[in-house]
């Protein structure tokens, strides 16, 4: 357990739908000179996998600056983007995975999203089978309320939408947190305190439990930070018998009701060729309930980065990306890929 931070955040992570005005206030347009870098990006690394692609790869004086623009606004600035530029009908669609791979080159170092070995997810209707072993919740097309990952970075890049549903929601953690010290500050010590996580992806190996406790909020360094999957948290308790702490149920629901607000979070679709990208630690996402059809299928990649140095988050943060990680045996947790500056 952290310091608990009780004083307003002044800061632009403290957005909410009403100040930034939606969607339009993420949005990072891309400009004709950046496209046709990346076109000329994608000829030059035509040789390569698309995952094979490095930084020193996907290097271009027109497109650096603003790659390293974008990730200034996630690690210091209101830590969301929606970078619009790519359209099906200038770029291939089989060119998308490149292209989003190659700007992540640029923001940290891609890792291992399932027991697939999957470091660029496909985020499409997979019934439990094969293709999604452990029923994880991004391969299914039901509603996911708002919760945070893994990694410091994550983000997705639309290939197709489906034929009805399927929005994307982000929320920010730093206005969730100080409409809950506002309005219901009693609730802060619960969020901090911390408790267990049960993964589906842990549930085939000898820990389904993380043998620590991870808080939904920490402060480190002035900083606040959230780590938090409601379901995980009650599965936790479920696993190991234990009745569910009144105080941190009360405080999750309170957490769940605030972001869930029209005025906290917003509620966009992500159009074919749009890239959502976001600090993990200071963001929260969702997506709402979609259906397919036989000539149109949701499918989006998506992608989770480390970012070393990056933001200071509590120990048991990091503990859990590592436990993540450990999953997968046999499955390199990182992907060939440089950090910018590193």
């Amino acid at each position: 357990m952290t310091e608990i931070y009780r004083q307003i955040i002044d800061h632009p992570g403290a957005w909410t739908n009403r100040s930034i005005g939606g969607k339009a206030g993420l949005a990072y347009k891309m400009e004709e000179k950046h496209l046709k870098a990346i076109e000329e990006l994608l000829e030059r690394t035509r040789p390569l996998a698309a995952q094979e692609v490095t930084r020193q790869d996907f290097d271009h004086p027109v497109l650096n600056p603003m790659l390293a623009d974008i990730f200034n606004i996630l690690l210091n600035g209101r830590g969301a983007v929606v970078i619009q530029g790519i359209t099906k009908e200038r770029f291939a669609r089989e060119d998308f995975e490149r292209i989003y791979w190659g700007f992540g080159t640029h923001w940290g170092i891609g890792v291992t999203q399932s027991a697939l070995g999957d470091k660029l997810g496909r985020v499409t209707f997979t019934p439990v089978g094969p293709g999604n072993p452990t029923n994880r919740a991004y391969r299914g097309n039901q509603e996911l309320t708002l919760h945070t990952d893994t990694n410091e970075i994550v983000g997705l890049m639309c290939e197709e939408q489906a034929a009805e549903g399927g929005y994307s929601q982000l929320a920010s953690v730093l206005a969730v947190h100080n409409e809950i010290l506002k309005t219901r500050p009693d609730l802060l010590p619960a969020l901090y305190r911390g408790h267990e996580y049960a993964i589906n992806e842990a549930s085939l190996s000898s820990k389904p439990v993380t043998p620590y406790k991870i808080p939904v909020f920490s402060c480190v360094e002035g900083k606040v930070s959230m780590l938090y999957v409601d379901s995980q948290i009650r599965k936790a308790a479920e696993k190991m018998g234990e009745a569910f702490p009144a105080d941190l149920d009360e405080a999750m629901k309170y957490l769940n009701e605030v972001a869930a607000r029209e005025d906290i979070h917003v509620n966009f679709m992500i159009e074919p060729g749009e890239m959502m990208v976001v600090n993990n630690f200071i963001t929260m996402h969702a997506r709402t309930e979609f259906k397919d059809s036989p000539t149109q299928k949701r499918s989006l990649l998506r992608m989770w980065l480390d970012v070393p140095q990056g933001r200071p988050v509590c120990e048991a943060y990091k503990a859990k990306a590592k436990y993540y990680a450990g999953l997968f045996p046999g499955k390199d947790a990182r992907a060939d890929a440089v950090v910018a500056g590193a």
